[in-house]
C-alpha cells in the first residue's frame, strides 16, 4: 500500500541536494549548504510516517514487508558507492587512509557511521575532507530512525494518548536535549540519533496531522519557506551552533512545504519543474556519489581542487546517479524481491567484514606501499626484509629469538661458538648485520637473543608475579651470564617503552630491572653496549622517497625533526642515562650522534632509506649502525 504521489516533495528534495552539492563543493559561496540534509531529515520522517500510519489503520502493516522496502530503496545504490570507493582507494590511498576508509567502509555497511564519526574530527573539521564516506552519518541516522520508528508508532496509535501530541512530545524533548548538546558538546550534538531524532520527528508530527489542518494558511507562507531555505544557504557559516535552535529555520520551511498545499504560485510551479522533479527523483544516489568524488579529489590533489575540477565532479555525479538509478535501482526492483533482498543483504553483510578486513589489517600496508609506491630498483632494495636472511628456524634453534609467530636463531657463523650476543626487541634483530661485522671485526661471533616487544632488563618481581616478557629474559640473561664463551653483551632495543605519561612506577621498575641487569653481567665478566634509542621516521620511509599515483605529493618530508623525536624517547633515555652513570665500564653508544645534524636526521644517507619502516633500520641502517659502533669504541 503506497500514499499518493507527491511530485512537489521531489522538487523539495532538488532544493536540499543541491543545498548539500554547493556547500560541499563551494563551502565558501554556500557556507550553510549544510541545512539541506535536515530538510531530507524532515521529508524522511513524513513519508515514513505517512505510510506506515496508513499501513496500521488499515490493517497491512508488516515489519517484514518495511524492511524489505527499505532495503530495496536503501541498498543498492549504496552497495555500488561502497563497492566504488573500495575500488578507487585501492588505487589511490596509502595505508594509513585506507585503513580509515576500510573502518569507514564497516561502519557504512552497518549504519553506524555517524557513531564512528562521533569519536573522530568535527564534521566542518579540514580532516573530513579527507574522509571519502563522511556522509554517511546522515543516511545512518535515518536508517536508525526506520528501525525504532515503526515500533514506536504502532505503540503510540494502540496507546489511549493523542498520536500528534505525543510525537510533538518526543520531538520537543529530542529539541531541548540538542539545544543543551549544542553547547556542551557540538560533535554529539550533531552525530547523536537522539539529538536529531526531532526533525524526523517534526515530519511525522506533520503526517499524523488532517490533511486540511493547514489549507487556510496563504500560499505566500510556501515563497517565506523557500526564501528562509536560499538564505540559510547563503548566510549560515560552520560557526554557527548547529544543530540546536537555528536548524528550526530549515526544519520548519520545510515543514511548511510539505504541509501548505501546493497552489499555483511561482513556489508550486518551481517545485513541480520536471526537471527539479527529476533531480529529486536521483537526489539519493547524487548524494552518495557527489561526496567520494570531491574527497578523493582532495586527498589526491593534497587539498582543495581547482573550482573547475569540482564542477566537473559535481556534474560527474549527476551521471552516475541518473545511471545508477536507471541502470540499477528500478532494473533490481523489477526482479523477484525474495532473492534480490536476500542478495542485497549478503552483498552488504561482505563489504561490512571487508571493511573491517582492512582496518584490522592496517589498512593491508604491506602490501599496498609494495604496489602502489612507484621506486627505481636500487631505493626499492632497502625496503627488503634483509633481517630474515640467515634465520635458523625451530628446528636447529636452541636458544632461540621468540617472535610471536615463530621462534628463530641468528648467528654470524652458525659452526662456531656464540661469544657475542646482541640483546632486545625486534630492534635487535634488525641491528645484528651490522653489529655482526663490527663484532666480526674483534673475533667475535654474534648472535641474536631477546623476545619480540620486550626490554631486555631484568624484571621487577611483584605479587602477580612476572609477565610473559619478564620471564622470558630473566630466563635469558641468566643463560647469557653463565655461558661462559660469551664475552659480550650488546643491549639493542627500541626507545618508547616510557613516555611523558608513564607512571612513576613503570620508571622506577624500569631503572631497577637495568641497574639489575648490568650488574648481573658486569659481576659475570661481559663487557656490556648500551644503545641509546635511534630516532624513527614514524611512517613508511617510501612515502617521502618515492611517486605517489595520480602525481600526489609526499606527505611527509624524508627528514626527521629531532626535537620532536627526543621528546618521544625522552623518558627512557633519562631513565637509562641515571643507571648508566653508576656503571662507568659499560659503553654507551647513541647513534643520534652520527645520524643527525644540527636538529635534523635525513632518512635518505649515501643514497639509502636507512629505515624500512616506520621504526626498524633497513639493511644500510644496520650497517650504518655498526659502523657508529665501530667509531664510538675505538
Amino acid at each position: 500500500m503506497s500514499i499518493s504521489y507527491r511530485s512537489d516533495i521531489d522538487g523539495l528534495r532538488a532544493i536540499a541536494i543541491l543545498t548539500v552539492v554547493a556547500f560541499h563543493a563551494f563551502p565558501t559561496v554556500f557556507p550553510g549548504g549544510f541545512i539541506g540534509v535536515d530538510v531530507f531529515f524532515v521529508i524522511s520522517g513524513y513519508l515514513i510516517t505517512s505510510i506506515l500510519q496508513q499501513e496500521m489503520q488499515s490493517g497491512h502493516w508488516s515489519v517484514a514487508s518495511f524492511y524489505a522496502r527499505r532495503i530495496l530503496r536503501i541498498f543498492p545504490a549504496l552497495i555500488l558507492v561502497l563497492l566504488a570507493c573500495l575500488t578507487a582507494g585501492w588505487h589511490t590511498l596509502l595505508a594509513e587512509e585506507y585503513m580509515q576508509l576500510g573502518k569507514h567502509l564497516g561502519l557504512g555497511a552497518a549504519f553506524l557511521s555517524n557513531f564512528g564519526l562521533w569519536w573522530e574530527a568535527g564534521y566542518f573539521d579540514k580532516v573530513s575532507e579527507a574522509k571519502p564516506l563522511l556522509h554517511l552519518w546522515s543516511l545512518a541516522i535515518e536508517e536508525q530512525f526506520y528501525i525504532v520508528w515503526p515500533l514506536v508508532l504502532w505503540l503510540i496509535l494502540r496507546s489511549k494518548y493523542k498520536t500528534a501530541r505525543t510525537v510533538a512530545a518526543l520531538a520537543l524533548c529530542s529539541l531541548l536535549l540538542s539545544v543543551w548538546w549544542v553547547w556542551s558538546d557540538r560533535t554529539q550534538a550533531f552525530y547523536s540519533p537522539l539529538s536529531r531524532a526531532w526533525e524526523l520527528l517534526v515530519g511525522a508530527w506533520l503526517a499524523l496531522q488532517p490533511v486540511r489542518r493547514f489549507s487556510l494558511l496563504p500560499p505566500m507562507v510556501r515563497g517565506f519557506a523557500v526564501a528562509a531555505l536560499l538564505g540559510a544557504t547563503a548566510l549560515l557559516h560552520a560557526t554557527v551552533p548547529f544543530p540546536g535552535v537555528v536548524a528550526g529555520l530549515p526544519v520548519l520551511a520545510a515543514a511548511v512545504l510539505i504541509a501548505v498545499p501546493s497552489a499555483s504560485d511561482w513556489t508550486g510551479r518551481l517545485l513541480r519543474q520536471p526537471w527539479m522533479v527529476a533531480l529529486g527523483k536521483v537526489s539519493y544516489p547524487w548524494y552518495l556519489w557527489h561526496w567520494p568524488l570531491l574527497s578523493f579529489a582532495y586527498i589526491i590533489e593534497s587539498g582543495q581542487a581547482s573550482a573547475g575540477l569540482r564542477l566537473g565532479l559535481v556534474l560527474a555525479s549527476l551521471l552516475l546517479a541518473v545511471l545508477t538509478y536507471r541502470l540499477w535501482e528500478l532494473p533490481l526492483r523489477r526482479l523477484p524481491r525474495r532473492w534480490v533482498i536476500a542478495l542485497l543483504v549478503l552483498a552488504m553483510t561482505i563489504i561490512g567484514f571487508l571493511g573491517k578486513n582492512i582496518h584490522d589489517r592496517h589498512g593491508l600496508e604491506r602490501i599496498r606501499h609494495k604496489n602502489l609506491i612507484q621506486m627505481d630498483q636500487v631505493a626499492s632494495q632497502d625496503f627488503l626484509d634483509f633481517e630474515k636472511q640467515g634465520l635458523i628456524t625451530e628446528a636447529r634453534c636452541d636458544k632461540p629469538f621468540k617472535f610471536p609467530e615463530r621462534d628463530v636463531c641468528l648467528l654470524a657463523h652458525p659452526d662456531k661458538p656464540v661469544s657475542a650476543v646482541v640483546l632486545g626487541d625486534s630492534h635487535a634483530v634488525h641491528a645484528f648485520w651490522g653489529l655482526e661485522q663490527a663484532f666480526d671485526a674483534q673475533g667475535l661471533n654474534l648472535a641474536v637473543r631477546g623476545k619480540g616487544a620486550c626490554v631486555p632488563v631484568r624484571a621487577v618481581g611483584g605479587s602477580n608475579g612476572l609477565s610473559e616478557c619478564g620471564r622470558h629474559m630473566e630466563a635469558t640473561l641468566r643463560d647469557i651470564a653463565t655461558d661462559s664463551q660469551i664475552r659480550a653483551v650488546a643491549l639493542v632495543f627500541r626507545g618508547r617503552y616510557l613516555d611523558a605519561q608513564s607512571s612513576l612506577q613503570a620508571r622506577q621498575d624500569f631503572e631497577k630491572g637495568l641497574d639489575a641487569t648490568l650488574a648481573m653481567l658486569q659481576s659475570a665478566g661481559k663487557q656490556v653496549y648500551y644503545f641509546l634509542p635511534v630516532v624513527e621516521p614514524g611512517f613508511d620511509p617510501r612515502l617521502c622517497m618515492g611517486s605517489l599515483p595520480f602525481g600526489r605529493k609526499p606527505p611527509y618530508s624524508c627528514v626527521i625533526d629531532k626535537l620532536s623525536d627526543d621528546v618521544k624517547s625522552e623518558a627512557i633515555r633519562v631513565s637509562a642515562l641515571q643507571v648508566l652513570a653508576r656503571w662507568p665500564r659499560v659503553h654507551v653508544v647513541d647513534p643520534n650522534v652520527a645520524l643527525c645534524r644540527e636538529g635534523r636526521c635525513p632518512i635518505i644517507q649515501d643514497g639509502h632509506s636507512i629505515f624500512k619502516d616506520e621504526n626498524h633500520l633497513s639493511q644500510a641502517g644496520s650497517l650504518l649502525l655498526g659502523h657508529i659502533f665501530e667509531v664510538q669504541n675505538r
